[in-house]
């Protein structure tokens, strides 16, 4: 859970990030190829699988070459991902780079899970690379798979305005990323959903998203809880934001409310003005003289009530929406 409140701009990783594993292979020339292998998603043939189905994997890959006397090109570099007892071939560009490929075996498997499958649910763990190249004999290299990348966000913020607050943030790698749930809450404690934006699923480049809450509070946090295709889920950091009321315009906060205090803004002359509480049938239910910007209202049952303000002196009259939780 959130320890930590951000306001504005976040600009480093929002969402934890697990490590990479990669192998280094040595040549006799002077340089080294560093190979990264990390499957992200199974690839069903079909999502009707009574009686099985074939599969392919999506495999990010990352070559790198270090050191000097870097050739041109490598003779051979493809491989296998071992998934539990089935084998799947990969092909990996000779001149390196990173990227994303699917694998080409189309493996059957009896399993009945062709809409839910994982890598990790298909015990994808184990990489075997055949490479040869200027200086590297050629040879089999067999490692672990490195663990799939949950997504990474960043420059997660939120901008009031008086009539909405407009959510935005980017991620920089999304692996089986299915949607973004967005919550408010007025309290920091009590979260409730928003919406929800679509996730990209599995992405290696920058992408943008937004969201805009039309029916903002006075005062409110925000956060995404990002959610994977298999359910698992993340949160992001918090976000503060407090409305822009117009000049003269009247707001009560919070609301919704979980107590019984609230607090009022853009009132001059606050000892001018008499509050009504009525209900939802427009009953009277309590009403005092103001003395300050904030009121201690009486226990209320949850619902809808209407906050009317009178000014004794001009005669202006407001009524306010609240809700009782």
């Amino acid at each position: 859970m959130m320890k930590t409140l951000l306001s504005f701009f976040v600009a480093f990783s929002l969402f934890s990030m697990r490590s990479r594993a990669q192998v280094s292979v040595p040549s006799t020339n002077g340089y080294s190829v560093n190979i990264s292998i990390t499957p992200v998603a199974i690839l069903p043939s079909s999502l009707s699988c009574t009686w099985g189905y074939n599969y392919n994997v999506s495999i990010q890959y990352s070559v790198s070459f270090i050191g000097s006397n870097f050739p041109g090109s490598l003779y051979t570099l493809q491989g296998t991902l071992g998934c539990g007892s089935s084998s799947h071939f990969f092909d990996l560009p000779n001149n390196g780079g990173s990227g994303t490929v699917n694998s080409t075996s189309n493996v059957w498997t009896s399993q009945t899970n062709c809409g839910t499958a994982t890598v990790s649910s298909m015990s994808c763990s184990e990489v075997s690379i055949q490479i040869e190249g200027p200086g590297i004999s050629s040879r089999t290299i067999t490692f672990p798979a490195s663990a799939a990348l949950p997504v990474k966000l960043v420059d997660f913020s939120a901008s009031a305005t008086r009539k909405e607050v407009t959510l935005s943030w980017a991620t920089l790698s999304e692996i089986n990323n299915d949607h973004f749930s967005i919550e408010r809450s007025a309290d920091g404690i009590n979260w409730s959903s928003l919406g929800t934006v679509n996730g990209a699923g599995n992405s290696s480049t920058r992408k943008n998203y937004q969201y805009t809450d039309r029916m903002p509070l006075v005062a409110a946090y925000y956060r995404l809880k990002q959610i994977d295709i298999d359910g698992s889920h993340e949160y992001s950091l918090v976000q503060f934001t407090r409305s822009q009321s117009a000049s003269g315009a009247i707001t009560v906060f919070p609301v919704p409310n979980a107590g019984q205090s609230i607090q009022f803004a853009g009132m001059t002359d606050i000892r001018n003005w008499k509050l009504s509480v009525l209900n939802n049938t427009g009953v009277q239910v309590h009403n005092a003289q103001l003395n300050s910007n904030t009121v201690q209202l009486p226990v209320l049952k949850a619902g809808t009530y209407i906050l009317q303000l009178k000014n004794q002196v001009s005669g202006e009259v407001t009524n306010l929406r609240y809700v009782q939780l």
